[in-house]
């Protein structure tokens, strides 16, 4: 989602590198309630990759939201939460630290969510309620109409659902695709509880090698994947630089291995580039390195 809120401010003359920049931007540029407006502008079915699938065959409005909890895609680092009460069950949308999110981001979420849910069960599996942090804006009609019951100034972002609304069977719902989908889906979700620099190690130490394949494997956009590599303070670039040099380190302790083995094996174009990266990591060459009073 992340991707399609920055092509959405792309597509208003913003250039932005975050959801939250794009909201802000696009605030100063005289655009009213931006996350309104981008859940007006996307499609709900390319969104969530496998997610709008999973949903459209779950068997009712019920199992189609837990379903959003396990495996939606994050909101750049935001998440949603969704938590059983004795009305029903409740989403919130929170920061990656557990916060507030930022409130068009919770106004994109809960529209997508509304516009999602009442295609797939109708209208009566609208939301009892709709609480936002944010003040009343100038003109609530706009999210009442699109809502229902909303209460502004509340203590938590929250979408309320009512036991009659999670009840709703989804019709069309096919219970064959729904579970062939969902294996699929949960190891994608897997790769989101570990870190992406951890994700992205394991995929080079299994040899793939170019950002698109890794992106690909972990089924994000490029940009989407150098955006939480820089989160984390890293890049593809800088881990399979590290990789490249701890595979050299291991190889360059094999006396008999020759330099321009090690460097064909590490994918290097020549032995001299081999060296110069090796010069880079250590501070001195191959064959120096392989001295034992070097070390």
């Amino acid at each position: 989602m992340a991707a399609q809120v920055l092509a959405f401010g792309a597509a208003h003359g913003v250039a932005a590198v975050s959801p939250d920049q794009t909201w802000e931007l696009l605030e100063r540029a005289g655009v009213w309630h931006p996350g309104l407006e981008f859940a007006a502008w996307t499609d709900t079915t390319a969104l969530g990759g496998l997610l709008g699938p999973i949903m459209l065959n779950s068997p009712d409005v019920r199992t189609a939201l837990d379903d959003l909890c396990l495996f939606h895609p994050m909101f750049d680092r935001d998440r949603i939460d969704v938590a059983r009460t004795s009305r029903g069950v409740s989403l919130s949308v929170l920061s990656a630290e557990g916060g507030p999110s930022h409130p068009d981001t919770v106004d994109a979420v809960f529209a997508l969510l509304c516009r999602t849910v009442r295609r797939l069960a109708g209208h009566q599996a609208a939301p009892a309620e709709v609480r936002f942090r944010r003040p009343a804006p100038v003109d609530p009609g706009v999210y009442d109409a699109l809502f229902g019951r909303v209460v502004f100034a509340a203590r938590a972002d929250v979408c309320l659902f009512g036991e009659a609304a999670l009840s709703v069977p989804i019709v069309q719902a096919d219970p064959v695709v729904r579970s062939m989908l969902r294996p699929y889906a949960q190891r994608r979700a897997t790769h989101r509880q570990v870190s992406w620099a951890a994700a992205v190690g394991k995929l080079l130490a299994d040899g793939v090698t170019e950002l698109t394949d890794a992106a690909r494997a972990l089924a994000v956009s490029t940009r989407t994947l150098q955006s939480r590599l820089e989160g984390e303070g890293t890049s593809f670039a800088a881990l399979a630089d590290s990789l490249r040099r701890e595979r050299a380190l291991g190889m360059i302790a094999m006396p008999d291995l020759p330099v321009t083995v090690i460097a064909a094996r590490l994918g290097f174009a020549t032995p001299s580039a081999f060296t110069r990266a090796f010069r880079r990591w250590t501070g001195m060459s191959p064959s120096r390195y392989r001295q034992p009073e070097a070390r």
